[in-house]
């Protein structure tokens, strides 16, 4: 039986449930999994480690590098070589362009191994990488025996790479989305949501901007963690807009208590400046939520469907935000539950982008 690696940076739900299926349900392979770290500093996320079958945690050292609208970690292997050779693996799968991937490449043309490279990042969220980030992606993609892509922007990026389209395989990003069908739609007139952390890529103030030019009776739930700063600042912006009463900050939530914010909410928001995917607008289109989602979270345009499910605006266009927002409020009956998602995402459709790149790369002599 092959040896498949999937290595990847910390283990965030999605990809351990990911990994999970593909470990239980692809019988035709043997899967081992390691992670660069075990959390992040900015991520709060609580994992099912029962889930983290033939898991390796390796020795890294982690770089933070302050970014305009964020901080990026990045992992530089310390034992990772010691890890490759016990498993001994056919094939690595590993994601993106990183130091640990670079080795993982190089370890599997020396020893003759197939080599995938697993990719989030879009032209848009990758338009300002500098000179060296430039060159590792030039080395990955022009070496590896094929990509995964998590999104149709992925793929178009691989494509601009020069990567031939016959060595892309979309395998889009996801949640368990059978278990989230099973909760029924009920909002409440009025109850906006968004989910996410409060830094400021992720768009809050262009939200509050934006919310001064709906008409309608509204209450906003901003669900996730922010620094004291963060909230004090958002909090300022929002008294200055005049939206005092009208925005409730909730903490962090996830599972049950998290599917319910999605159940009760009218319109689902996301103001994001930028983002590679947004398993949050999956999640919201799941339970059935109408989504008016920033135009610069790459993952949308994989999950909406203009006017059916939820619309794709410009977040800095504070007017059009605000009235389509206003627009949903208004006619929530124009809208509804987009059930291909379901398929479209299940984890079995999903791994299939897995399997077939897998399947290609044994193929390529």
């Amino acid at each position: 039986m092959k040896k498949v690696l999937l290595v990847t940076n910390i283990p965030s739900p999605y990809r351990v449930d990911l990994f999970y299926y593909l470990q239980t349900h692809i019988k035709q392979y043997e899967f081992y999994v390691i992670y660069c770290a075990r959390e992040a500093d900015n991520r709060c996320w609580n994992v099912d480690t029962a889930k983290l079958l033939n898991t390796t945690f390796a020795k890294t050292k982690v770089i933070s590098i302050k970014r305009k609208y964020d901080t990026k970690h990045i992992y530089i292997p310390k034992g990772i070589g010691k890890d490759l050779l016990e498993i001994n693996p056919d094939i690595v799968i590993a994601w993106e362009y990183n130091p640990i991937a670079v080795k993982c490449l190089f370890w599997c043309k020396w020893h003759r191994k197939k080599y995938i490279s697993l990719t989030d990042g879009t032209l848009y969220s990758e338009r300002n990488i500098n000179f060296i980030q430039r060159i590792t992606r030039k080395i990955i993609i022009g070496k590896c025996n094929a990509s995964i892509a998590s999104s149709t922007k992925a793929k178009e990026k691989l494509l601009k790479w020069g990567l031939s389209t016959n060595k892309i395989f979309v395998s889009l990003l996801t949640v368990d989305v059978n278990k989230i069908r099973t909760i029924g739609h009920v909002p409440e007139q009025g109850r906006l949501l968004y989910v996410g952390s409060m830094i400021e890529r992720k768009g809050l103030d262009l939200l509050v901007s934006a919310l001064r030019y709906v008409d309608e009776d509204f209450q906003l739930r901003i669900v996730g963690n922010g620094t004291d700063k963060e909230i004090e600042e958002l909090k300022t912006r929002i008294k200055n807009a005049n939206l005092l009463g009208k925005v409730e900050f909730c903490g962090f939530k996830q599972g049950k208590d998290l599917l319910e914010e999605y159940q009760y909410a009218s319109v689902f928001v996301l103001p994001t400046r930028e983002d590679c995917f947004g398993l949050v607008l999956l999640e919201a289109a799941c339970t059935g939520t109408p989504i008016v989602t920033s135009k610069y979270a790459d993952g949308a345009y994989d999950i909406i469907t203009e006017n059916v499910n939820g619309s794709i605006i410009d977040p800095y266009n504070a007017e059009e935000f605000g009235k389509t927002i206003e627009s949903i409020l208004r006619n929530p009956e124009k809208y509804r539950a987009d059930k291909k998602i379901f398929d479209k995402f299940s984890f079995e459709s999903v791994s299939k982008g897995y399997v077939d790149a897998i399947e290609y790369t044994l193929k390529d002599n």
